[in-house]
């Protein structure tokens, strides 16, 4: 069977974001993402995914926004999620992924690919190294959880 790469249609959103849970799963944070059907159909223009579809099944998608880099000058794709399901690995489905959406990008200006891994995906570690993106050691995430960017937006309208 071929795999069909293209964009997300409406009603697998669902699947998606259950693909998204079944990420969690396989690197086994513990995290359950909080990512339904209702709320990525709700981010809209906000999100492109793109699915890897085969046999009328979905295998696989990829999630990206597009970016700015201020240090760069450019716009670029940053990729929220890529997710094949373990049985279609291994077939280059998640290169195919990640090549549709940077080709979906790039037709909007993208310059570049940014991306988090977790530590503990060796797997993903290894596929992106192999396609020449460099790891940022000097680069570290911060993250506001919504109770602390709740009491910033109430910080900022005290100063305005």
């Amino acid at each position: 069977m071929s795999v069909t790469l293209r964009p997300m249609r409406p009603d697998e959103a669902d699947s998606v974001a259950a693909m998204v849970r079944g990420l969690a799963e396989h690197i086994g944070t513990g995290f359950v993402p909080r990512l339904t059907g209702e709320k990525l159909a709700r981010a809209g223009d906000l999100i492109d995914v793109v699915v890897a579809e085969e046999g009328g099944r979905l295998i696989g998608a990829c999630l990206g926004l597009m970016t700015f880099s201020t240090w760069r000058g450019a716009p670029g794709l940053y990729v929220v999620d890529l997710f094949v399901l373990p049985e279609a690995r291994g077939r280059n489905v998640g290169l195919g992924l990640l090549g549709c959406s940077a080709r979906r990008f790039a037709l909007r200006g993208a310059e570049f690919i940014k991306l988090e891994v977790d530590e503990t995906n060796a797997g993903a570690q290894r596929f992106y190294a192999r396609l020449g993106f460099v790891k940022k050691t000097e680069d570290r995430l911060h993250v506001l959880e919504q109770d602390k960017f709740t009491a910033l937006i109430s910080m900022g309208e005290e100063t305005t």
